[in-house]
């Protein structure tokens, strides 16, 4: 089989990069359950459930590894085309919900209480730890998720329009991030409520105070996640020319 989608070359660079992604999941799950033990305060539990939203992608991107490789592989047909497609409706609707905890950051100046001057208190540092690690595990899960359907295109088609992809996709889930963060809709809405958020989209575009504070604030995510993806994959990059791993 091509070693590009199951070999042990290209699957050791995923898994040395899932090991960091999974660490860096249980070390907010230890420090959020410490914050509300040392606090007293039922603290931050929404969060579990923006990581699991976060991981979906992941697990996304993962299930379309196995689709492509069944399609090329088995000869699967239309069947996999299908599959293909589906997962990968899926995977784009999901995939702002990782850089999405990076927004989580102003939770800590709205539940922090500080008691004299913050830097030198404990506490400051527990809600300030727990979000900068959340916002990491934030861009390593979108850089897992975009750098394996960016490598399928690239394989499919060529590495300009891998690269062009992943753009249009960080471009995406820029707008996706703010309709998150300030219109509340959620990635199924887009099956269960589509108008709703069309004519919500719409309202902001056409009040151009909303709209300047929408571009200023996509921009800066966009800016944001791009960065953190070229440095991720090119952490990943480095791994695979010192290694011999592919991915």
């Amino acid at each position: 089989m091509n070693e590009t989608v199951w070999g042990t070359k290209s699957w050791t660079g995923k898994l040395i990069m899932l090991s960091a992604l999974v660490l860096a999941t249980l070390f907010c799950f230890w420090i959020g359950s410490h914050l509300r033990v040392y606090t007293g305060r039922e603290l931050y539990r929404f969060l579990n459930w923006d990581i699991f939203l976060a991981w979906v992608p992941v697990l996304l991107a993962l299930l379309l590894d196995g689709a492509i490789a069944l399609h090329r592989y088995w000869r699967m047909r239309w069947g996999g085309t299908v599959l293909i497609m589906l997962l990968g409706v899926c995977w784009l609707l999901f995939y702002p919900n990782a850089a999405y905890l990076v927004t989580d950051l102003i939770h800590p100046f709205v539940h922090y209480r500080p008691s004299g001057r913050f830097a030198e208190d404990l506490e400051f540092w527990y809600h300030l730890f727990l979000f900068f690690n959340a916002g990491l595990l934030g861009l390593g899960l979108g850089t897992y998720a975009l750098s394996s359907v960016q490598q399928h295109m690239a394989e499919r088609y060529s590495k300009g329009i891998g690269w062009l992809f992943a753009v249009v996709v960080l471009i995406l889930s820029s707008v996706g991030i703010y309709i998150g963060r300030f219109i509340r809709w959620n990635s199924w809405d887009v099956f269960t409520k589509p108008q709703s958020i069309i004519n919500d989209v719409m309202m902001i575009i056409k009040d151009p105070s909303e709209l300047q504070f929408m571009l200023v604030f996509t921009g800066m995510i966009l800016v944001i996640s791009g960065i953190g993806y070229i440095l991720m994959r090119g952490g990943m990059y480095m791994i695979r020319r010192t290694g011999g791993y592919r991915w």
